[in-house]
């Protein structure tokens, strides 16, 4: 009866939140108790809706996985081993573009790979260029190049982090949950005196993956890195902290863990600032926390940048024009 008072899901599932974050609690004169809680929740996630029991929270996943009808003899590119032949896919991913026609827009390229290694480099340029060829953006290419590395580096390094615990500073005593911020000190000194090099390592030992999803529609493109494992509580909330969505059960020292970060801070709000100089989105860096898997990126509209585009080319005009003079 109540649920016919509200016009959006987004009321829904507000409501819902509400009554989840204060179950237990007395109301009046009798205890909040709510029946049926796991089925509502499982119902919610074929609606893309995303229950975190750590945040106690919803997140609507953006990046619908749609069905392609192009490019399906490559819909899966796996880079896990170090002979994977990437300029023989480069080369079948341009073979491939150059029959593309305006219709076909509707395709998504998967990349698997442990972390973003040199050669990798050049096919995600491929890739992104494919995604932008059709409408003339070629424009947009540096910036999505660098908002798609940084998302693949802390993905990967999110995995490095729990690697890294899990084999290495557990054995010393030492967790992430217990003291957050000494673990972040050795992960540190990890990182510094060996670069990634021995984490790398124990990522494929163990095969601890990232993938690059790439998707392309008529009306948007996206561009999502999934980790292929859940993260702690702290660290969710930090990500949270960064891309400005609040909403913590408790807060962090600002006076701790400021110089631990790795540049994780500096990276996604880079991120930020490049995807809201050309999306109307107040929040364009979306994140959606699954029970086993986390995925984070963007979706831009191919219109909204479109309009970017022909607003960059007056600018450019005008400044040629003021040159002239």
């Amino acid at each position: 009866m109540l649920l016919k008072y509200f016009k959006t899901d987004e009321e829904v599932v507000q409501l819902f939140t509400i009554m989840l974050r204060n179950e237990g609690t007395r109301f009046y004169n009798s205890i909040l108790n709510i029946w049926g809680k796991e089925e509502f929740i499982k119902i919610l996630s074929r609606h893309k809706w995303i229950f975190d029991p750590d945040l106690m929270r919803f997140f609507i996943d953006p990046f619908y996985e749609h069905e392609i009808n192009f490019l399906k003899d490559i819909r899966i590119i796996d880079l896990r081993s170090q002979e994977a032949p990437v300029k023989t896919i480069i080369k079948g991913i341009e073979k491939t573009s150059s029959k593309m026609s305006v219709q076909d827009l509707e395709w998504r390229i998967t990349l698997r790979l442990y972390d973003m290694e040199p050669q990798v480099g050049e096919l995600i340029r491929k890739i992104l260029d494919l995604l932008l060829a059709r409408q003339n953006l070629h424009g947009f290419m540096n910036e999505m190049y660098v908002c798609l590395k940084e998302l693949a580096i802390n993905a990967s390094k999110a995995n490095y982090k729990l690697l890294f615990e899990r084999y290495v500073t557990k054995r010393q005593g030492v967790s992430s949950e217990k003291d957050y911020y000494h673990f972040l000190r050795l992960f540190k000194a990890e990182i510094e005196e060996h670069g990634n090099k021995r984490l790398l390592e124990l990522a494929r030992e163990k095969d601890r993956f990232i993938n690059i999803t790439f998707q392309s529609t008529r009306d948007s493109i996206a561009v999502w890195v999934t980790n292929n494992e859940n993260i702690s509580l702290i660290e969710k909330q930090e990500i949270l902290k960064k891309i400005g969505k609040g909403e913590f059960k408790f807060e962090i020292p600002a006076d701790d863990g400021s110089d631990f970060t790795e540049g994780a801070g500096f990276g996604l709000n880079l991120i930020l600032g490049i995807l809201r100089a050309f999306s109307t989105d107040p929040d364009p860096l979306k994140i959606i926390f699954y029970p086993d898997f986390i995925k984070i990126g963007f979706v831009l509209s191919r219109s909204e940048l479109s309009e970017e585009n022909q607003k960059r080319a007056a600018q450019k005009a005008q400044e040629i024009q003021k040159q002239a003079r």
